[in-house]
């Protein structure tokens, strides 16, 4: 069933639930959906309405520190289905070589292996509507792979499951709940109070609490209870907000191709290549250019290479090359200092809003310039054809600030480890410190893969989805 705070009075709920979710995005609804569906008391809590609103909208400001990026209140959206409301639909999964980088750090350590997360994938490829055959070869010696993403329609998970939550016997779900605070003791919290836009509050009991309220808020609110209530309810050493992760986009430069490059349409660096140079993962998009392009391209070779130029204007003539952009998207470096923090501004809300911090390090230079060094030997050496990067690039100059910039991926922040040195929940999304509190979605990332979010949010989602049900008759 499904109510409205703004419409209701305060004395409607009168039962205890098994899980209180907070947020109803990716990863709150199918929560709700799998856990409702075994059985369990679930209510939803959604800080917005079922439609886009500027009231609810405008928490989500906050500030920038670091690199350009775009600002923080159009990056994701606050209502029923959350960011999948704005979603593409690209979707690809870790691979398993994103689950051993143990060689490159404590902080790259993934307290669970590839093979836990990989039997979800099944079931969240149909949640999400794609085909389970993405190409991932692992025996391959080549320097670089043929990789493909496939497409949700997208699925808008509102409009895909509102009915259902609406004649659901097992989930109430709350529109225009925003949580404000808790009350509990000894590590476990009781109740979590909500409020709606004027000022009206309930509290909810539970036995196990969910935060599933994206990569930026996750952190936010850790870092707003450990303000208020120091290590009441968590261990607050942990590394609360630190770690945070992109996935930098950038155009890098312009090619020669043959015409079968560009049909393969994605590219990515071999495992065994990653290991061998210490760098981590990276897709390559290759888009032809046109006609006119490609020919004042094939002029400047011929006046550098002139064999090289009229071998491939001959090709060019035979419809067998084409000019193409590259552009590229990569893995960056799990880094302490890339983190969410807390601002004296105070949200409409009464919540400190936030102030990220980013910026690309050395590390994920290395990461993009080796990288594409590999994928220009790898067409060399099959003569396939060449790149020419741009000076930035080449130079190792400042990043562009006009170009994509990043891909909207927050990751991080509450992210997953062995220990709360180095991260804020274990291996099953329990916070450090807590008895009965949880997080879900993609900023328990350990370390973020090439590959966009979405569809490894849910494989963890009915990853926890199944922890919870096996645990449902305790607290611990």
């Amino acid at each position: 069933m499904i109510h409205d705070l703004e419409k209701i009075d305060n004395n409607f709920l009168n039962t205890n639930y098994d899980i209180c979710i907070v947020g109803a995005g990716a990863a709150g609804i199918t929560l709700a959906n799998k856990l409702s569906d075994k059985g369990l008391n679930v209510i939803l809590c959604e800080a917005g309405s079922d439609e886009y609103s500027e009231v609810s909208q405008k928490n989500y400001i906050g500030k920038i520190k670091g690199d350009p990026y775009f600002d923080l209140d159009i990056a994701r959206l606050r209502y029923l289905g959350g960011t999948t409301n704005h979603w593409n639909g690209m979707c690809r999964p870790f691979e398993k070589i994103d689950f051993e980088r143990n060689y490159l750090g404590e902080q790259f350590v993934w307290p669970i292996k590839y093979s836990e997360i990989y039997k979800y994938q099944k079931e969240a490829c149909e949640i999400l509507e794609i085909k389970n055959d993405f190409l991932i070869n692992n025996e391959s010696n080549e320097i670089a792979e043929k990789i493909n993403f496939k497409f949700s329609p997208p699925v808008r998970f509102k409009d895909k499951y509102i009915n259902k939550l609406k004649t659901s016997s097992n989930v109430t779900l709350i529109l225009n709940a925003n949580l404000t605070d808790v009350q509990g003791t000894d590590g476990k919290i009781l109740t979590a109070i909500f409020k709606n836009y004027n000022n009206n509050q309930i509290s909810i009991s539970a036995k196990k609490f969910i935060f599933a309220m994206g990569g930026l808020e996750n952190s936010r609110y850790l870092l707003w209870f450990a303000e208020k209530y120091k290590s009441k309810y968590f261990d607050t050493k942990c590394p609360i907000g630190k770690y945070w992760m992109e996935h930098p986009h950038f155009t890098l430069g312009s090619a020669l191709v043959n015409k079968k490059v560009i049909n393969a349409g994605f590219f990515s660096i071999n495992e065994k290549f990653q290991k061998k140079f210490k760098i981590l993962n990276c897709g390559f998009r290759i888009n032809e250019i046109s006609h006119k392009e490609t020919n004042e391209k094939i002029k400047e070779i011929m006046c550098i290479a002139p064999r090289l130029g009229i071998s491939l204007a001959s090709l060019f003539d035979k419809n067998l090359v084409c000019g193409a952009r590259l552009f590229a998207a990569w893995e960056q470096e799990p880094n302490i200092a890339n983190a969410v923090k807390l601002t004296r501004e105070i949200s409409p809300l009464g919540i400190p809003s936030i102030e990220l911090n980013w910026k690309k390090t050395e590390f994920d230079r290395k990461t993009i310039k080796q990288s594409v060094n590999l994928f220009n030997q790898w067409l060399l050496d099959k003569e396939l054809g060449r790149l020419q990067l741009f000076n930035w690039m080449i130079k190792n100059e400042d990043y562009p600030d006009y170009d994509e910039l990043a891909g909207y991926h927050h990751m991080g922040g509450t992210r997953m480890s062995n220990s709360s040195e180095f991260g804020v929940v274990d291996s099953n999304c329990k916070v450090y410190g807590s008895k009965n509190l949880y997080i879900a979605g993609s900023s328990i990332f350990t370390t973020g893969g090439h590959n966009n979010p979405t569809l490894p949010i849910v494989q963890f989602t009915l990853r926890l989805a199944d922890h919870l049900f096996q645990t449902k008759d305790n607290l611990n």
